[in-house]
C-alpha cells in the first residue's frame, strides 16, 4: 500500500473568518492544508503540525502581529518556518518594523491571492529542488570557505553554523556563486524572489541587511560589500581567505 503524502501545512492567524475561509479554498485547490490559530498559540501549533509556513494578518492588531512575528523569529524551534505578514497599506511603520523582525516577506492588503500564492508555492518548490540538489551533490555544496546545507537552509563556517531564513539563504548563494559581481537590487529580486509577486528595493536592502549580520555573528568578518548606487557583492579575497 503507497503512503500518503502529507499535505504542506499553512497556519493562519486572523480573526477574519472571511479571509480564512477565502485562502482556505485557494490553497485547498493547490495541495495545501490550512489551519486557523490564535497568536498565543501560533508556536506550539507551528511544532505540533510541522507547518511549512505562517500567515499572520496585522489588520486588527499590527503591535500583536509584530509581537507575534518577534516571538516566531526568537524561538529555535520556529525561527526558520516561513512567516507572511499581512500589512495595510500606508503602514509603513510595521511594514519595516516586521521585516527587521525577521518577516520572511510582507503582503499588502487588499492582498492579490495569485501572488501570495505564487510565493507559498515557491517554498515547496524550492524544498523540493533542496531534497534533489542534496541528493545530487551530497548533504553539502561548497562554496570557498562557506557550506552550504540546502536541505536545512544551514551555512557553515569553520565550526560555527548559523541556519537562515529562506529569502536570505537564497541572496547568499545567488551572490556566492559569482564572487566580486556586484549585482543590482532588481537582479536580486529576479534571481530570489518568485516572479509573481511584487518586491520593493528596500526590501531587498532589509534582507541583505540581515544576511550581513548572520554571517557577521558567524564568522566575525564582513562578507559584503554595498556599492553605492549600485548594488551589493560577495568580497571574492574573503571568500577565498
Amino acid at each position: 500500500m503507497k503512503a500518503q503524502r502529507t499535505k504542506p501545512l499553512v497556519l493562519i492567524c486572523s480573526d477574519n473568518a472571511d479571509l480564512f475561509m477565502l485562502l482556505a479554498y485557494i490553497l485547498a485547490r493547490e495541495g495545501f492544508g490550512t489551519a486557523l490559530v490564535g497568536e498565543d498559540e501560533v508556536i506550539e501549533q507551528a511544532l505540533a503540525k510541522r507547518a511549512t509556513a505562517i500567515i499572520l494578518d496585522s489588520a486588527r492588531d499590527a503591535e500583536l502581529t509584530l509581537k507575534t512575528c518577534t516571538a516566531i523569529k526568537a524561538s529555535d524551534t520556529t525561527s526558520r518556518i516561513p512567516t507572511i505578514a499581512l500589512v495595510a497599506s500606508g503602514d509603513e511603520r510595521y511594514f519595516l518594523s516586521l521585516l527587521r523582525a525577521g518577516v520572511d516577506e510582507n503582503f499588502i492588503r487588499p492582498v492579490s491571492p495569485a501572488r501570495l500564492l505564487a510565493y507559498l508555492l515557491s517554498l515547496v518548490q524550492g524544498d523540493t529542488n533542496a531534497r534533489r540538489l542534496t541528493a545530487e551533490r551530497g548533504a553539502e555544496i561548497a562554496f570557498g570557505i562557506f557550506r552550504m546545507e540546502a536541505e536545512r537552509r544551514t551555512v557553515v563556517y569553520g565550526n560555527e553554523q548559523v541556519q537562515l531564513g529562506p529569502i536570505e539563504f537564497k541572496l547568499l548563494r545567488c551572490m556566492l556563486e559569482k564572487p566580486g559581481r556586484v549585482f543590482s537590487r532588481l537582479e536580486l529580486i529576479d534571481a530570489v524572489w518568485p516572479p509573481t509577486l511584487y518586491v520593493q528595493p528596500r526590501t531587498v536592502d532589509v534582507h541583505v541587511g540581515h544576511l550581513r549580520r548572520s554571517l557577521h555573528r558567524l564568522s566575525g568578518r564582513t562578507f559584503i560589500r554595498t556599492v553605492r548606487s549600485s548594488g551589493y557583492a560577495i568580497e571574492m579575497e574573503e571568500c577565498s581567505a
